[in-house]
């Protein structure tokens, strides 16, 4: 039995890999430095993260805004004492570049995180935060509107895409997932009609 649905949304949107929205420019800094560094280089370089590398450039963890907050300001602590050992994030949560935008955000969904350290052949590439993701998702709901309102939604028919994760509804890990109405479900839990036979 082959499944249907009816949109281009799914294929267009989440094809996209996150090689193209990452940030590329990527602030590192070593175990060592103190959080007051840390805050300065984040409003130096307009960034919510900085990644804590060893010796050999491997991510040990992430320092995020609200690590500082947490860590130094509401525990009305001295920012030139706290070091990026005792103030990230660790272990660091890793996607590949090819890791496409669904699979990024049902990662950080998943783990409740707001950045992803992004490798490419086993060394940082780049960093991919929510809001990469969110300034490009609207983009691509304006251009499924536009398509829509040129065919009309009962001329389209496009091949599932094979999306991979744990479907909101369920919980569980299917290896296809559907977009609908800002969830991704499996086909169990897809609502009669989203769905057609070719059988």
């Amino acid at each position: 039995m082959v499944y249907k649905v009816k949109s281009i949304f799914d294929r267009k949107k989440f094809e996209l890999a996150l090689s193209e929205i990452m940030t590329t420019k990527v602030i590192s800094i070593s175990l060592e430095t103190s959080a007051e560094v840390c805050a300065k280089l984040m409003v130096e370089n307009n960034i919510g993260s900085i990644v804590v590398l060893d010796q050999n450039n491997k991510a040990l963890g992430i320092i995020t805004k609200e690590n500082l907050i947490k860590s130094v300001i509401a525990a009305n602590a001295d920012a030139s004492t706290i070091l990026a050992l005792d103030l990230m994030s660790s272990p660091v949560i890793t996607a590949p570049q090819t890791m496409t935008i669904i699979q990024a955000m049902q990662l950080m969904s998943k783990q409740g995180i707001r950045h992803l350290v992004i490798l490419k052949e086993g060394k940082v590439a780049g960093m991919c935060s929510d809001t990469d993701i969110f300034k490009v998702v609207p983009q691509l709901i304006m251009l499924e509107q536009e398509y829509f309102n040129v065919l009309g939604e009962s001329q389209i028919t496009e091949e599932l895409p094979d999306l991979a994760g744990y479907c909101d509804d369920c919980k569980e890990f299917r290896e296809k997932l559907i977009f609908h109405e800002g969830s991704y479900i499996c086909y169990n839990c897809a609502p009669e009609g989203l769905l057609e036979s070719d059988e």
